[in-house]
């Protein structure tokens, strides 16, 4: 099981891939050229640093704290850890109720900001507690996004990897007990809203290319689940009380199982 690189070689890795020179990295960033430079030679990245850093790389600023084995600060942090289930189940809608998404989409994005539920701040549990490698790295992302095992495996079934994983298998697959194949990466990827050469030199797979394409629905998912991790668990319900009635206007449409409410799970 091999480690992940170094922070600042997966940064200058994300720099060359945009076209940016290493060189004139701090300039884009808007820090003094040493900083950038401890860095890049295995220093420590502050969070400034980190947030800066995060529209140079085109990323979401929470993401750059993942990917620097950083803890991710309150304010980036998905919103209610209790929603973890409900941003899961939505791959449903994608997966059986594809017209539906858009609409499902636009509602998740009109919902007003909460507060942060005052709850005491959210422990990893010991099974998510991930060791520095490339899978690692992906369920950490996948948690940045309030997803869990379960719901990981649900929206790559709704994304067409039906029959390739399980909530287990992704577990093993974050414990490097599974190994994480270029088909998979390119599947988490578009999962992830991640450029697939930006995991493939975060995490040193080679994608070797022959992976599906991306299913066309991948980007809305993507953006639907990060849209989401604002939203407090009882916001998510409303959601799916919407899909739930869209799925009854829908019914002549469905086949029995999908009437019943019973689709088949990945």
């Amino acid at each position: 099981m091999e480690t992940l690189p170094a922070f600042g070689v997966q940064l200058m890795r994300l720099a060359e891939l945009r076209g940016v020179d290493v060189s004139s990295l701090d300039r884009r960033v808007g820090v003094p050229e040493p900083v950038i430079t401890s860095v890049l030679d295995g220093g420590n990245p502050g969070p400034s640093l980190l947030r800066r850093l995060a529209p140079a790389l085109d990323l979401h600023a929470s993401d750059v704290f993942v990917i620097a084995g950083q803890r991710v600060p309150d304010d980036l942090a998905p919103l209610d850890a209790a929603a973890a289930n409900g941003i899961g189940s939505l791959a449903w809608s994608l997966t059986y109720l594809p017209r539906a998404v858009p609409e499902l989409h636009q509602l998740v994005r009109s919902m007003p900001q909460q507060p942060r539920p005052q709850r005491p701040p959210a422990q990893a549990l010991p099974y998510q507690q991930y060791s520095s490698n490339a899978g690692g790295l992906v369920l950490r992302l996948l948690h940045n996004r309030n997803l869990n095992w379960a719901g990981s495996a649900q929206y790559l079934f709704g994304l067409g990897r039906r029959g390739v994983l399980s909530a287990s298998t992704i577990g093993m697959i974050g414990h490097g007990r599974k190994a994480l194949t270029p088909d998979l990466l390119a599947g988490f990827a578009a999962l992830l809203d991640i450029s697939s050469h930006d995991l493939s030199a975060l995490t040193d797979i080679d994608l070797n290319g022959g992976h599906p394409p991306p299913h066309p629905d991948a980007p809305e998912a993507a953006q639907l689940i990060w849209n989401a991790r604002r939203l407090t668990a009882g916001q998510l319900q409303q959601v799916h009380d919407r899909a739930h009635a869209i799925r009854h206007e829908c019914a002549d449409e469905l086949s029995p199982e999908l009437r019943c409410g019973c689709p088949g799970r990945p």
